[in-house]
């Protein structure tokens, strides 16, 4: 039986200071589903989730030493931060790389869904719906919507505006709901 999920994060942090490569070890089976289910978050697929999730990894090991732990669950909120910032740290490069431009197609007059109507849908049909969004509009959804971040947060780590950040998520809402609505049509 594995033991790892019940070892405290200051347990984890001494282990650390002692044996790099076990407190690793003991990390990345305490943390790596969730931390993975971030990176397939704000991934349009699965290989580049995994992409994202290495490259988190290999960071939060390489800095874990200079962080204090001081309480249960400081360990994952800083993990958290870390893969979030470094996911949006590579999406920005790479949209600066291809020179694309924040531009939004037209409004739809589709409604936002109802909270019964995602009931009814496989969360792996949620990933890929929420991978199809256009790169802001996943990233300002999963900031917003799953990890809570507030809209001057989001303006200030993506370098746009508030307004800009409520905009996006307001579209990436309603394409959302398209999908959610074109999806319960066909599966009904």
């Amino acid at each position: 039986m594995d033991h790892t999920a019940q070892l405290t994060d200051l347990e984890i942090a001494e282990v650390y200071k002692v044996d790099k490569r076990e407190g690793f070890r003991l990390l990345y089976r305490k943390y790596s589903e969730r931390i993975f289910a971030i990176c397939r978050r704000y991934s349009s697929d699965r290989e580049g989730a995994m992409d994202f999730f290495q490259e988190a990894m290999i960071k939060i090991n390489d800095k874990i030493c200079s962080v204090t732990i001081r309480a249960e669950g400081s360990i994952y909120s800083w993990m958290n931060r870390v893969t979030v910032n470094l996911i949006l740290d590579k999406l920005r490069r790479e949209k600066k790389r291809q020179k694309v431009e924040i531009r939004e197609f037209c409004e739809t007059d589709y409604s936002d869904p109802l909270y019964e109507d995602f009931e009814g849908i496989p969360v792996e049909v949620l990933y890929e719906m929420i991978g199809r969004l256009s790169v802001s509009k996943r990233a300002v959804f999963n900031m917003s919507a799953i990890d809570g971040y507030s809209y001057k947060e989001i303006a200030d780590l993506m370098g746009i505006s508030e307004d800009g950040a409520s905009s996006m998520m307001s579209k990436a809402r309603k394409d959302l709901g398209k999908m959610v609505k074109d999806y319960l049509m066909e599966n009904q």
